[in-house]
């Protein structure tokens, strides 16, 4: 090699170097200008709230093409859809000429990337949807001045990955969800005329309309070409090939896209080659489980067609139909099967209003074990005035299936279910009350049940009946067993047809017995109870061992309206036992309202009025109660209830019961416990005979005033008056009585247990307390596990003062009754009395000064307290003598103008 070689190589090389470093550099160089353009036409173009949280741009991922990619993108609706968020992806890349950013003529974007994302598409049953958020432009502008900067989508290729999808359309009852879409699609979107090649797979597809689910977590493939006629938005299918589960399947026909906002199609859909087995694999359970080793026989026919104008709620003309005759399926390693399994059923529309859709089962029966089972359904009109025919007859042995079906490891199913029912008429006729026009009666029976699942609780039914009838669906002789809960119910369900088809309201009445119900197991909680446990309700919650906090708050549907009676022996809910639990609930709008529910709990007895709703939300459920309470245990309420340890923490100490009422209106959070920030309310207690020990406010009132007896007291007859706002606790003045003591409390406690309480305490006079001082004003602060009590010393002050006032005046009246025969004599008498008086007055406060110095021992804050408080006690003594000599002078004056007068 040459030197000219290697020089231009080393040239070369450099160069290289260079423009990758350019490449790295450039996008941080970029950037910011980048940036501000998306979220600048971003706001431009959409009626949305768009954001997301990092922008990067890449040189080398789509070379010579750059990279911008958004991370944790969405758009989130406005107005009626401010809580709904349309689309959330966790990475959005568009390909972009990095040039095109900085002319005039448009931003050139030729590829979209997406993955991790979900798409929430909705209609309102008005009709609005929540993808039109794209701004309209209203006004007027003139050409001349007016500047626009387009996008010209030069899109060759889009792909997304992992995408969730979901399409909740409220005004025509539908609904569909795609689960884990992969899906590429490449071709010429610059053309008028392409041809698009698109490659598509989801994990789950599901379809329903109305309450019938058609399709269920079905596996979806799609590869197909479709001949693109973009300039007119035609789509016109040429090869390709679905698959629906096991079922494989073409399309012929084409897709159009209307000015209007509407979709015109003919389609049709090929299914030759399908056989029963392809069918069984719509059920979920039969696919999900050994689907490659079943033996399926049968005869199966499948069509379906489109044609026609999608706009609003406005539908194509379709039929789709299903026959199957003669089916048979089994497990070769299961020694029975289900056979003489036939199927007619059909969806068809003539197109139009979704009101004039048909759906026509007739008949879908079949035998498992020697067992006959048949079902029938016609429904028409089922927006405006469903008109329902059907029936199902038959006899289910639940204990044969695990001859026909491997079922799961830890799972057994028993029990008989026995059905006679027809039902014809118009949903009308129940609305209207014409039952008489409404065909309806049988009854479906469920005898010796019992179902056992991993890590579920067993559920035995020992029999149940449901009985039909044109005006209402009566439940009796039900006795469920879930665990080791029991519940015995009865009830009378009134338009039981209008809240299956129209989701009307469900009506009726309803009795609850039960002997023992834990609630914990219905909450999310995972409770394991003990054996041998005693039959109390101390016993039971003491058995309860909750291994998880997972309470999730209790919805109560708005369409439920129940009046219900309650008679239960033993019910648990979180750390709390209930026994003799009775009482009426009324369930409608989405509350429950509890009239007179009595309960034994705490050691005592509670009767409770209020409600429960979920009807504003169901995160934040609210709770309006009023409790009436008798001989509740101190202890027992400190260690069940949340509430009591954050707003009364003092509980802990006492020893014996209160009675009482309360009234409270608080927010939910999703675990059950109060919001105590949002509660407010009101009430009163009262107790007769209680003990307080190792209460450390109280302990740091009896170091206070000296007198340790006090951490040791047996009260009677106290009684508490209390409000709560904003989860404050305040007391009104209550006394604390203990023998010829007197205390006197009132303040506040919050959620940080923190206190602010003024209080007075009356000793007797032989305590030798604080010099003999009889009355002692309290301030009480910081919190109930680290108190600070102070006394008032003003107050104390003023009291001393007081005391020596009143001696000296007492000195001065003895004095004035000795006989001095002359007026004059009598005023200097009364002045030098009165000088002696205020003299020994100073003294006397003096003494007191001295004595609360010497009491404060060696702690500087309390000597620096008690030389203050002294200070003010011979300040104040020094004014009351020179009162005294001022009072004895006039009073001495008074005497004199007497003597002259007479």
């Amino acid at each position: 090699m040459n030197q000219r070689t290697k020089k231009s190589l080393k040239i070369t090389g450099l160069v290289i170097v260079c423009i990758l470093a350019l490449m790295a550099i450039l996008p941080y160089a970029f950037r910011g200008k980048i940036e501000k353009i998306v979220i600048t036409e971003g706001n431009k173009m959409l009626n949305a709230r768009f954001g997301f949280e990092d922008l990067n741009i890449s040189l080398f991922k789509n070379f010579p093409k750059a990279s911008i990619s958004l991370n944790n993108f969405y758009l989130k609706g406005v107005d009626e859809f401010a809580k709904d968020t349309l689309v959330k992806a966790g990475d959005a890349t568009v390909a972009i000429d990095l040039f095109s950013l900085f002319g005039s003529s448009g931003y050139d974007v030729s590829k979209i990337e997406i993955s991790d994302a979900y798409i929430h598409a909705i209609v309102l049953k008005n009709g609005k949807v929540n993808w039109d958020i794209m701004k309209t432009d209203t006004t007027k502008v003139t050409p001349a001045t007016e500047e626009t900067t387009p996008f010209k989508l030069k899109l060759k290729k889009f792909t997304a990955d992992n995408v969730n999808i979901i399409y909740d359309d409220r005004q025509a009852d539908m609904y569909a969800s795609i689960v884990g879409l992969n899906t590429e699609c490449s071709g010429d979107l610059t053309a008028d005329r392409s041809t698009l090649k698109i490659a598509a797979k989801s994990k789950g597809f599901t379809f329903k309309m109305g309450a019938i689910p058609y399709i269920s977590n079905a596996v979806v493939s799609a590869d197909m070409d479709l001949d693109a006629d973009l300039a007119h938005s035609k789509y016109t299918l040429k090869e390709n090939k679905f698959q629906l589960n096991a079922i494989k399947a073409d399309v012929d026909g084409w897709v159009a896209m209307l000015n209007n906002g509407g979709t015109d199609m003919d389609l049709k859909v090929n299914t030759n080659e399908v056989g029963f087995k392809d069918v069984l694999s719509l059920i979920p359970a039969i696919y999900a489980k050994d689907f490659e080793d079943v033996k399926a026989t049968g005869n199966v026919s499948l069509k379906f067609n489109a044609k026609g104008i999608m706009l609003g709620d406005t539908l194509p003309a379709f039929n789709a139909s299903m026959v199957v005759k003669n089916g048979t399926f089994k497990y070769p390693s299961l020694p029975m099967g289900v056979d003489q399994i036939n199927i007619n059923a059909s969806v068809k529309n003539p197109g139009g209003s979704a009101d004039l859709t048909e759906v026509n089962i007739n008949p879908f029966s079949f035998r498992m074990a020697g067992n006959q089972f048949s079902l029938t359904s016609i429904i028409k009109t089922p927006v405006s005035d469903p008109d329902v025919k059907g029936s199902a007859k038959g006899t289910l042995n639940l204990g044969m299936i695990k001859q026909v079906y491997p079922l799961e490891e830890g799972m057994a199913l028993n029990g008989i279910i026995s059905a006679d029912v027809n039902m014809a008429g118009r949903m009308s006729y129940i609305e209207k009350e014409q039952y008489d026009k409404f065909q309806a009666s049988g009854s479906l029976k469920l005898s010796n049940m019992k179902l056992k699942m991993k890590d579920m609780p067993d559920v035995d039914i020992q029999r149940s009946t449901f009985t039909f009838t044109p005006k209402y669906l009566n439940l009796s002789e039900t006795t469920v067993k879930i665990g080791k809960n029991d519940i015995t119910a009865d009830c009378r369900l009134e338009n039981y047809m209008g809240y299956v088809l129209k989701d009307k309201t469900l009506k009726g009445t309803m009795n609850i017995k039960s002997n023992y119900f834990n609630l914990n197991d219905f909450m999310g909680t995972t409770s394991t109870t003990a054996a041998g446990t005693s039959g109390t309700a101390q016993g039971a919650a003491a058995a309860t061992t909750t291994t998880s906090a997972a309470t999730s708050a209790i919805e109560i549907p708005k369409n439920i309206d129940f009046n219900m009676t309650a008679n239960m022996k033993q019910v648990l809910f979180d750390k709390m036992a209930f026994n003799d639990m009775n009482g009426k609930l009324l369930v409608k709008d989405g509350k429950v309202d509890m009239q007179n529910l009595s309960m034994n709990t705490m050691g005592g007895s509670v009767v409770m009025n209020g409600s429960y709703s979920t009807a504003q939300s169901v995160k934040s459920p609210d709770l309006n109660a009023g409790f009436k309470m008798n001989s509740i245990s101190f202890a027992q309420a400190y260690k069940e209830l949340d509430m009591v340890q954050k707003l009364a923490p003092i509980f802990e100490g006492l020893k014996g019961d209160f009675s009482g009422n309360m009234n409270i209106s608080t927010k939910l959070d999703n675990q059950l416990s109060p919001v105590f920030n949002s509660m407010q309310g009101a009430g009163s207690l009262s107790t007769k005979d209680i003990s307080l020990s190792g209460i450390n406010v109280i302990d740091k009132i009896a170091t206070a005033v000296k007198k340790e007896s006090l951490k040791n007291l047996k009260v009677k007859d106290m009684k508490i008056d209390f409000t709560i706002k904003d989860g404050r606790v305040s007391t009104k003045p209550f006394d604390i009585k203990f023998g010829e003591t007197l205390l006197n409390l009132s303040g506040t406690t919050g959620l940080d247990q923190t206190i602010d309480y003024s209080g007075k305490i009356k000793l007797p006079a032989s305590t030798g307390t604080l010099g003999q001082l009889s009355t002692l004003d309290l301030k009480i602060g910081g919190t109930f596990t680290s108190p600070k009590v102070s006394i008032d010393t003003k107050s104390m002050a003023k009291q001393v003062l007081s005391s020596a006032k009143n001696k000296a005046i007492s000195e001065v009246g003895k004095k004035l009754g000795i006989d001095l025969g002359d007026a004059q004599k009598q005023k200097e008498a009364l002045v030098t009395n009165a000088q002696k008086a205020g003299d020994k007055l100073v003294a006397e406060a003096q003494k007191q000064a001295d004595d609360l110095v010497a009491k404060a021992g060696g702690n500087i804050l309390k000597k620096l307290a008690a030389q203050k408080a002294g200070e003010v006690l011979v300040k104040e003594a020094k004014k009351e003598s020179d009162k005294l000599v001022k009072e004895a002078e006039a009073q001495g004056d008074k005497l004199i103008e007497k003597a002259k007068s007479e």
